[in-house]
């Protein structure tokens, strides 16, 4: 028998995220929805011997289709058939929350559940909730829950259950407009009557969203109806607009919560609260001008400070196995080819990747924990003013700041970010934030060939590459994608002690998707790497491809104070960035023997092209799967470009300094 579907609706930060893992657990896969970057989670449970598939719908504050996440949610909802909806509902922000509930009832949904969350937060801030009365009213069963304390969990999974079989046949009320709003509603549900859209869609629900001039009912509308009929019903539209003196998706909201600030009388009761909550004391403190980015700065220093004294020893450990493990096996390969391919091509390359596991994981641990105590809201709102004046909304600083670590969650991170636009903005400028292995490709030529002032140097390395991101991204934003300056809506949640089972599954299937995004990539482009090192023939008797690649770009590596073997080791840093070091180190017999050879001014040129260039293979991967290949092409195209000519400007200039 095919598993009945649950879907889980709600705004953001109503704790929808920690109700899907507390009914699915591990049993639980991430994806995309299809053609679209927006992140489709599915889950399944287990009541009375029945298994429910749980689709954990984007958070949304409403259905009308002004963002992807929204149009994900609403098509699903109308087009998913989902046997029961459970609508997540936060206790503390009941007139908010239930907007998103009146959008649902409107399309015509029966089989609704509430899930009111947050329970004990309300009673602390001393609001009373009759829970009884509000399912009498709403038409629907209302489950009170405490989710982050698992308290209401068994009673939902009964209610999804009755639910789904016909036991409770729930009625949801219907919002009502004033009487002339209800008049224009039903003229544009009679004309539309006429169509075989009556069939398909709730009228009264398309009339609405004509009403509030939404994009893809009007393209529904026109298909059906075709641009002349189309064109007589937003006419009309107009004409009650200019009769009303405001837009018709201004009264209908002001409208719906009315309808809903009078239902919540019925059922609800403000108790006084003692001074100002905890939440608001330490928001004047998190998110103040001055000290919200002094304390922004120390909470990343710990951040990251935590990540490396904790991941890299572990990285070590997990790079030490591998190469152990190759050691060992070499022996026992008698074939000096198939030795080659499987201890240098595979286990040294995914290896190398896989290395980096726990710092990826500790990561995303560390984001995990920031978003559930509430913290990643007010980061957002923090720098929103700043990230603005380069055509990026204040959120793209957490994908930014995880670039610092590893690109590849990081470019996964900005499926944070509620536009489509943004998305593909932040993820290509990501790539140009050092990553923690080109931090270690700064530290080497910084340390070796600048030992009298290497920290002053790496940081100039730095502020380039972030100056080059924040500009690029005002170049992407203006002429590539376009991005149009939206509202900024956030919801500030109140500052809660994390779930731990929550933190670690989401940690835990953030750090699997990158496991299986990257170490596939990574593998095919070993071998690649493998292959061209060693044919046509073995290196050191003759010219391998790679040798024969670096001797054909040479004439170009000139042109930033650079030879050949910049450029096979630029090619072989594709992999890892660490590759860099290592390949120089293998054409000139050392790495240190690069002191020798190598000005300072070269070295700084190579620093700078290493930390700008094409970003490494797992990342372009990222970028693909988030996007497509044509957009992770013109990443990797634009910052070669880049790469190249601030490189061979320092170089020029550096020279005629007399450097």
């Amino acid at each position: 028998m095919a598993m009945r579907v649950v879907a889980l609706a709600g705004n953001p930060n109503v704790g929808k995220t920690t109700i899907f893992n507390a009914l699915t657990g591990m049993r639980q896969h991430v994806g995309n929805w299809p053609g679209v970057t927006v992140e489709k989670k599915e889950g399944v449970f287990e009541y009375n011997g029945e298994r429910f598939l749980v689709v954990d719908l984007p958070g949304t504050y409403s259905l009308t289709a002004h963002s992807i996440d929204e149009l994900v949610a609403r098509n699903f909802l109308l087009n998913g058939k989902p046997d029961v909806v459970v609508n997540i509902v936060d206790a503390t922000s009941i007139l908010r929350n239930l907007f998103l509930t009146m959008e649902i009832f409107e399309m015509g949904i029966k089989n609704v559940v509430i899930a009111l969350n947050k329970m004990d937060l309300a009673e602390k801030k001393g609001i009373k909730i009759d829970v009884k009365k509000m399912g009498e009213i709403m038409g629907v069963p209302v489950v009170p829950m405490s989710a982050k304390e698992g308290i209401g969990l068994r009673e939902l999974k009964d209610i999804i259950h009755r639910v789904s079989h016909g036991e409770i046949s729930p009625a949801p009320i219907a919002p009502r407009y004033d009487p002339e709003v209800e008049r224009e509603i039903s003229h544009i549900s009679n004309i539309l009557s006429e169509t075989e859209l009556s069939k398909r869609y709730p009228l009264r629900w398309l009339a609405i969203k004509l009403l509030q001039r939404d994009d893809e009912v009007m393209k529904l509308v026109l298909r059906y109806l075709g641009e002349e009929k189309l064109r007589e019903i937003m006419t009309h539209i107009g004409e009650a607009e200019e009769r009303y003196g405001r837009a018709m998706d201004l009264i209908l909201a002001s409208q719906k919560y009315e309808f809903i600030d009078n239902l919540m009388h019925k059922f609800i009761r403000y108790m006084k609260s003692e001074g100002p909550s905890l939440t608001d004391q330490l928001d004047r403190l998190l998110i103040h001008p001055l000290y919200g980015f002094m304390t922004l700065a120390l909470v990343f220093y710990v951040i990251f400070k935590f990540v490396f004294a904790l991941g890299l020893p572990l990285q070590k450990i997990l790079g030490d196995a591998f190469s152990s493990f190759g050691t060992w096996l070499a022996p026992h390969i008698s074939s000096e080819v198939l030795k080659g391919l499987i201890v240098d091509g595979i286990i040294s390359g995914v290896g190398t990747v896989l290395s980096f596991f726990p710092l990826v994981f500790l990561l995303f641990l560390s984001l995990s924990i920031l978003e559930d105590v509430g913290y990643m809201a007010r980061v957002a709102v923090l720098m929103e003013k700043l990230m603005r004046k380069f055509g990026l909304p204040g959120k793209a600083i957490i994908p930014l700041i995880l670039g610092l670590g590893c690109n590849v969650p990081a470019v996964m991170a900005t499926r944070s970010l509620d536009d489509e636009k943004d998305r593909l903005v932040a993820m290509f400028i990501n790539p140009f934030i050092p990553c923690s292995a080109r931090l270690s490709v700064i530290s080497f030529i910084t340390a070796a060939f600048f030992t009298s002032n290497h920290a002053l140097v790496a940081v100039s390395i730095y502020l380039i590459a972030i100056v080059v991101a924040l500009l690029s991204a005002k170049f992407v934003s203006s002429f590539l994608v376009k991005v149009e300056e939206s509202p900024f809506v956030i919801e500030l949640p109140e500052y809660l002690i994390p779930s731990w089972k929550t933190v670690l599954l989401h940690s835990w299937e953030r750090s699997k998707e990158f496991v299986k995004k990257a170490g596939t990539v990574i593998l095919v482009g070993s071998l690649v790497i493998w292959y061209l090192s060693n044919y046509p023939v073995p290196m050191g008797e003759g010219k391998s491809y790679a040798e024969r690649i670096g001797m054909f770009f040479e004439p170009y590596m000139r042109l930033m104070g650079l030879d050949w073997k910049a450029a096979v080791s630029l090619l072989f840093g594709i992999i890892a960035k660490e590759n860099v070091i290592s390949t120089y180190g293998i054409l000139y017999g050392s790495e240190g023997a690069l002191v020798g050879v190598m000005s300072t001014l070269q070295a700084y040129v190579l620093a700078i092209v290493t930390t700008l260039y094409i970003p490494c293979i797992a990342t372009i991967a990222a970028i693909r799967m988030e996007s497509n290949w044509k957009w992770a092409a013109l990443v990797t195209f634009y910052m070669i470009t880049i790469a190249s000519m601030i490189g061979i400007i320092i170089w020029h200039v550096g020279t005629a300094l007399g450097y």
